[in-house]
């Protein structure tokens, strides 16, 4: 019985990853690949009790207003309003709101750094799914290796220039120190934090807050920094289990972020320099915070 559950766990989350990566496949089919593979995920999740039926009317109302949200032929107040219960439906995801979902926990109390505080991580089914419903219904995702490299090529100095800004106030602050590292829970963080983490607060917080609060004030002179603000605050919010520096700091990196993605309107520009700052923290310094 416990060898049955572990393939299902290994099934459920490894299509998911997979489902998370084929959003980016550059060509078409007639059934697009990443529903057979979500399709599988979901079901293993239902059969290993990783998830419950219940968990399914949450996920598929998201896909229904997502829907409905991107469709012009709708009033534009009924759009709003499709808008704001996709935000109520993602943050419920997002903060594992919904007792349906039973997420793995991979690490529990483990110390990355010496001097660190305990490190307790979940795969997160709730929260990867909304990455993967906003990036399927609101983005237009890269497909090309040329536009790929032009991406790198143009915020990898940008990236470069946030990373040792917030790197600075990080050591000022005393929140973290100077730790490199190479932790044995490597591969599953990295894939993990790229693939749950980074693309699913990604796709919320830029995708689909900052573009549409940018749409809402474009008549307005300085309505795309008014949106940049508003979801980088929102951002550090979210970020209120650490403690109020982390508010602050989450509050710097969503403006970077933020920054990029207005500069560049590419979804992947913001994730991977959101990964990148986390792989920097991870590898480098104390993780996740001084104890």
């Amino acid at each position: 019985m416990l060898e049955t559950v572990s393939w299902l766990i290994l099934i459920c989350y490894g299509f998911l990853y997979v489902t998370v990566l084929l959003l980016w496949m550059p060509f078409e089919t007639r059934i697009p690949a990443w529903y057979i593979t979500l399709t599988i995920a979901l079901a293993a999740g239902l059969v290993g009790n990783m998830l419950s039926w219940s968990a399914l009317l949450p996920l598929i109302l998201l896909a229904y207003v997502l829907y409905y949200v991107q469709c012009q032929e709708n009033r534009k107040y009924r759009r709003v309003l499709a808008g704001i219960a996709a935000i109520y439906l993602c943050y419920g995801l997002g903060a594992h709101v919904f007792s349906s979902f039973h997420n793995f926990k991979i690490l529990a109390n483990t110390y990355i750094s010496e001097d660190a505080l305990p490190f307790t991580m979940y795969l997160n089914i709730d929260k990867a799914l909304v990455g993967i419903l906003l990036l399927a219904f609101t983005e237009h995702l890269l497909t090309s290796k040329a536009d790929w490299i032009c991406l790198v090529k143009k915020i990898g100095p940008l990236v470069l220039q946030g990373i040792a800004l917030i790197c600075v106030i990080a050591l000022a602050s005393g929140k973290v120190h100077l730790d490199l590292k190479l932790p044995d829970c490597t591969a599953i963080w990295v894939i993990n934090n790229l693939l749950f983490v980074c693309v699913a607060e990604e796709a919320f917080f830029r995708g689909f807050i900052q573009k549409n609060l940018a749409l809402i004030f474009q008549k307005y002179q300085w309505g795309n920094c008014l949106a940049l603000i508003m979801a980088s605050l929102l951002f550090g919010a979210a970020h209120y289990a650490g403690g109020f520096a982390y508010n602050v700091f989450g509050v710097l990196a969503g403006l970077g972020y933020g920054w990029i993605y207005q500069q560049t309107k590419h979804i992947e520009a913001s994730i991977l320099a959101h990964f990148a700052l986390n792989a920097v923290h991870f590898f480098c310094f104390t993780y996740p915070a001084v104890r």
